[in-house]
């Protein structure tokens, strides 16, 4: 007996959100098909994954890009946010060019991993060393292991909700239920050496530190996914205090924040200088690449001293392939050099401030139960599950509707660049009521 629509939601079917989308990218979905037959789950990311399936992009200019099907988007995807300066800026485009010509990978040192360095060191309040990492995930998870190896101590202590990539030291506390254990395949005994805690709590972060067993505490500086769960600089400058009082290394994780915040990143913005920080996204330009920099002590003991015992027993191990890749180096450098004057990040926190009252304003007069977080460049917005009436999350159905609407969201996240103007704010503003509409219609909402 098939059951009922009080039994169960009824099927994505009966939604003309989803019927329009499946329609209006039905070329998304053939190649998703082909995608399911030999990439696993389908997609190369988890974010993403879509319902029923996702936007397949073929190309990208400034703050749009283009699905294969030819249609126009207005995107806040901006490289998972590491294009601040737009798809395909004309300096990164050129000095990519140049690079590729001369060689993809050198085998060697060269003068573009220098140079980019000394970008970062001069930009960066905390840096006077830096590393180079092919990612953000690379970057926290070598920083971990040089706060442990510095301190002598194996403890990590991070805020629930934050995210620093997918390595077993810094899943736990991800994902609701924070408490709970964080998938399958991740260690136990590594997790048991992370101490997750209340975010914005000074008293909670004082009991996680007084066993004396921790190496480091890690943050998001504008707290967790960028702002999803706020962080201000007064907790940060308490989080200063606290841990130069117990003698505990602090970790600013500025994958997302780097440069975008600030051309120093959200410790230039908050004037606190953490012991040691991540960088990725911004840093390479959009290429994949990322960097820890901070203290010169912590750093160095990557450093070989030509002590065969130490260097064996003592040193801090970094192979990488791909760190300092000459092409990403090109990339970072030409994107440093336009970031450094602040005015692309006046331009894009400029625009998310628009982005944001008018969202805000449009979930007022709709009456809706949604929440809205985020500073600087970036908005998040909180949907909830919303009416019964399909088999898709509302949110997932709010980005199709988005779609539907020439605008293509980053599931829950809206990332800014400089390349954003007030037109592009409220053609997405209007695209919003729209959708929101659409949804109400449906019985979503």
């Amino acid at each position: 007996m098939t059951p009922s629509t009080t039994d169960r939601d009824v099927t994505a079917g009966a939604c003309s959100v989803v019927r329009d989308y499946e329609e209006q990218f039905a070329d998304s979905r053939t190649l998703y098909e082909r995608a399911k037959a030999v990439i696993a789950g389908g997609v190369t990311h988890d974010k993403r994954y879509h319902r029923p399936f996702p936007v397949y992009a073929e190309r990208a200019s400034g703050c749009r890009k283009w699905d294969v099907q030819g249609r126009e988007l207005i995107d806040y995807w901006s490289g998972h946010g590491s294009l601040l300066l737009g798809h395909c800026h004309p300096a990164i485009v050129e000095a990519v060019r140049k690079q590729v010509a001369l060689g993809t990978h050198l085998g060697a040192c060269h003068e573009l991993e220098v140079e980019w360095a000394e970008r970062i060191v001069r930009m960066v309040p905390s840096a006077q060393r830096v590393r180079f990492t092919s990612s953000g995930t690379e970057a926290t998870l070598l920083a971990v292991r040089l706060t442990r190896a510095f301190s002598g101590k194996d403890v990590i202590v991070k805020f629930a909700g934050h995210f620093h990539g997918w390595h077993d030291h810094v899943v736990p506390g991800w994902l609701p239920p924070f408490d709970q254990p964080p998938g399958d395949g991740i260690l136990s005994d590594v997790t048991a050496n992370v101490r997750v805690v209340v975010p914005n709590d000074a008293s909670a972060v004082e009991e996680a530190l007084s066993p004396g067993d921790v190496a480091a505490v890690i943050i998001e500086p504008t707290g967790g996914a960028f702002g999803a769960i706020p962080t201000d600089g007064d907790f940060l400058k308490q989080l200063r205090q606290i841990t130069q009082r117990f003698g505990v290394l602090l970790h600013f994780d500025e994958v997302i924040t780097g440069f975008r915040v600030a051309p120093g990143g959200a410790q230039e913005h908050y004037g606190i200088t953490p012991d040691i920080t991540t960088l990725a996204k911004i840093v390479a330009g959009g290429l994949p690449g990322g960097a820890v920099t901070g203290r010169a002590d912590i750093l160095d003991r990557v450093a070989f001293h030509d002590e065969p015992q130490r260097d064996r027993y003592r040193k801090v191990a970094h192979p990488g392939t791909f760190n300092a890749n000459p092409v990403s180096a090109a990339a970072g450098i030409a994107c440093l050099d336009i970031v450094a004057d602040g005015r692309p990040c006046e331009q894009a926190n400029a625009m998310g401030a628009l982005l944001r009252d008018g969202i805000s304003q449009l979930i007022a007069r709709h009456s809706l139960d949604w929440r809205l977080n985020g500073s600087f460049s970036g908005a998040h917005l909180a949907v909830g599950r919303g009416e019964p009436g399909s088999d898709i999350p509302l949110d997932k159905l709010l980005q199709s509707a988005m779609l539907l609407h020439g605008i293509d969201v980053m599931h829950d996240h809206f990332f800014l660049s400089c390349m954003h103007r007030e037109d592009d704010i409220q053609q997405t503003i209007d695209a919003f009521d729209r959708s929101i509409t659409l949804l109400k219609k449906d019985g979503l909402v």
